[in-house]
């Protein structure tokens, strides 16, 4: 008798989520464009190896785009974690002037997800996530509930020639409570003095979650983003 391997797709039924590589992109399907600025653009990298999605602005100050998942598949809560891992690859147009987001945010394809001249993330946010502001070099991290956001900066440099894989961890410590563990190209994000970063996220009452990527100009410079894979996953 011959037995039937289970497929890996059925090995891994605990968990919901995807691996996307961005082969095609329409929108809206699995994932919703933000483009309301004129000159704003989101579609998929005819000339980029791999499959990606580029997310591009115009030369205008503040100007700005995303990608989000069209729904909020996520909902952080107790036995139920949560990871993101997206590679991205971006040079600034002009120095130090772009703000970037990737994470997971209960209004994430959304406008001012990072307010306009570099104040980072906008009020009464929901979520977690990198992020990188116009003014600064370095990737921060962020994790908000509504009120007072956490964030903590790093000295790992934002952007340039070369990718960058981008990962969040959302690991529940019990019903009221998770911790939070970012990761820059598979080394976990420490502080300005090196101790390894990790938030305390509540998880009482918390709002279903998008997941994605934002992009805003900080200068008149067209800025350019892209997007080489975003995986995403949740434990049932």
């Amino acid at each position: 008798m011959k037995l039937l391997d289970l497929p890996q797709a059925v090995r891994e039924r605990r968990m919901f989520g995807f691996f996307d590589d961005f082969e095609w992109y329409l929108a809206p399907h699995r994932w919703t464009s933000l483009t309301s600025d004129a000159g704003t653009a989101v579609a998929v990298g005819t000339t980029t190896p791999n499959g990606a999605v580029v997310l591009t602005t115009p030369a205008v100050d503040n100007s700005e785009c995303a990608v989000g998942t069209t729904t909020r598949p996520l909902r952080p809560a107790d036995d139920k974690p949560v990871m993101l891992e997206c590679r991205i690859q971006y040079a600034e147009a002009a120095v130090n002037s772009a703000n970037i987001f990737v994470g997971v945010a209960d209004t994430l394809a959304a406008a001012d997800l990072l307010l306009d001249n570099g104040q980072g993330p906008r009020p009464g946010l929901h979520g977690a996530g990198l992020y990188k502001v116009d003014g600064e070099s370095t990737w921060r991290v962020v994790s908000v509930r509504g009120g007072v956001p956490l964030i903590t900066a790093s000295t790992v440099p934002a952007g340039g020639p070369a990718p960058q894989t981008l990962r969040l961890e959302i690991q529940p410590l019990d019903a009221s409570v998770a911790e939070v563990v970012f990761h820059i190209d598979d080394s976990q994000v420490r502080d300005a003095v090196g101790f390894p970063v990790k938030h305390l996220f509540p998880l009482a009452a918390c709002p279903a979650l998008q997941a994605g990527v934002y992009l805003k100009a900080g200068a008149n410079a067209a800025e350019s983003l892209a997007v080489d894979y975003i995986a995403l996953y949740q434990l049932r």
